[in-house]
């Protein structure tokens, strides 16, 4: 049984039942409303005399079916009160912040998941047709708000608005919300990169992959070729560990620039010696740095995926003939991604007569796209 009063200006709704019930009404929302938030949780939960007081969201979706839940079950009152705001309150979750701010028909817009590059997080969404392109945009932006509120460092927020595409490997971005700012300091595994999303490529979902190849097992003053660094992730984190000498190359000025920058940003045991240069350009008799590398490097990182295949024969022309590791990166068609690439890797080596040696790692990274993985294969090569 229930009862309800009016709510007054400042307001807000609580539930309210005898506190022997509190336990019961705590298990109903566990059991009952799993993916939905229920409780207002920058708010304090109150009490009364012998009563306990639950603030509740503002949303009469979720009220009308909470009421449906505990009619008949026990006694309740849907009351008005001014609220007690928790100190430093934040939504644990985006779908907390935006119940009551968006229709629950359209919670399927929320990310589950999204990039934060320093202080910028990058979102992604597919416009639903039964939604209007103003209502849309209104929603997209109500989102964008939650981010920030629910992300404390986060202080802009971009939307995808391409698929990654040229010799850069951008994508264009478009401002929602926060500081309309794309320049950003990127922390990572005690290191910093500064960078530029709109003019540099950076991942941050290969963190793990990262601090991965950084410790391993690699030998004090070997030489060590980047073929596209970009503002220099694996380079900076590998000199960060080890006593080595990394040539990184990238075709894109923007990206040398902040690679430059970055070097100097981090304190590093080992050196790094930037360039702003195609790699394949190695390769002409009349390249003095190619000259300069040619058969002397102990390791290569590829991580170019679209295109890493067809760089095999610049990195076979900087290895040392008697041995080299190559960390090779590579978008792979499922199924069997891993034997995929492996045939299309050892196909191309023996077309410049290098064989496999050893193959140290073969994993998955992460998916794609529906029908590709990313793989990566740590291999031990000879000519």
């Amino acid at each position: 049984m229930s009862k309800r009063k009016s709510k007054h200006k400042g307001e807000i709704n609580f539930l309210k039942v005898k506190k022997t019930d509190g336990h019961y009404i705590i298990q109903t929302l566990k059991d009952n409303f799993k993916n939905a938030s229920v409780i207002n949780h920058k708010y304090k939960i109150s009490y009364e005399d012998n009563f306990i007081l639950f603030p509740l969201v503002e949303s009469k979706d979720i009220i009308d079916k909470l009421k449906n839940k505990l009619e008949d079950s026990l006694t309740y009152y849907i009351v008005s009160r001014e609220p007690l705001i928790r100190q430093n309150f934040k939504h644990k979750s985006l779908q907390e912040a935006l119940t009551g701010k968006i229709p629950d028909l359209f919670f399927d817009l929320i990310p589950k998941s999204y990039d934060i590059i320093g202080n910028i997080a990058i979102l992604e969404f597919e416009k639903p047709a039964q939604i209007e392109d103003d209502e849309f945009s209104e929603y997209r932006t109500l989102i964008a708000e939650a981010v920030i509120g629910v992300n404390k460092n986060v202080q802009s927020v971009f939307v995808k608005k391409s698929e990654i595409k040229g010799d850069y490997r951008l994508r264009e971005f478009a401002h929602l919300r926060g500081e309309n700012k794309s320049e950003t300091i990127h922390k990572e595994n005690n290191c910093s990169f500064k960078l530029d999303i709109k003019h540099t490529y950076f991942s941050p979902r290969l963190v793990y992959e990262r601090r991965r190849i950084s410790n391993t097992k690699i030998q004090e003053n070997e030489v060590i070729v980047d073929m596209f660094a970009g503002v220099g992730p694996f380079s900076i984190q590998i000199a960060k560990l080890n006593h080595v000498k990394i040539h990184a190359f990238d075709v894109n000025p923007y990206a040398y620039k902040y690679l430059k920058e970055n070097i100097e940003l981090n304190k590093l045991t080992g050196t790094v010696i930037p360039y702003n240069t195609n790699v394949r350009d190695l390769l002409k008799p009349s390249n003095h740095i190619g000259k300069k590398l040619c058969g002397t490097v102990d390791r290569v990182i590829m991580n170019l995926p679209e295109q890493s295949l067809s760089f095999i024969d610049v990195a076979c022309f900087l290895l040392k003939k008697s041995c080299g590791i190559i960390h090779f990166y590579q978008f792979s068609e499922k199924p069997n991604p891993i034997e995929k690439t492996m045939g299309y890797l050892n196909k191309k080596l023996n077309d410049f007569n290098w064989v496999i040696t050893k193959i140290q790692n073969s994993k998955i990274v992460k998916s794609h796209s529906p029908k590709a993985e990313l793989v990566v294969i740590d291999l031990g090569i000879k000519s």
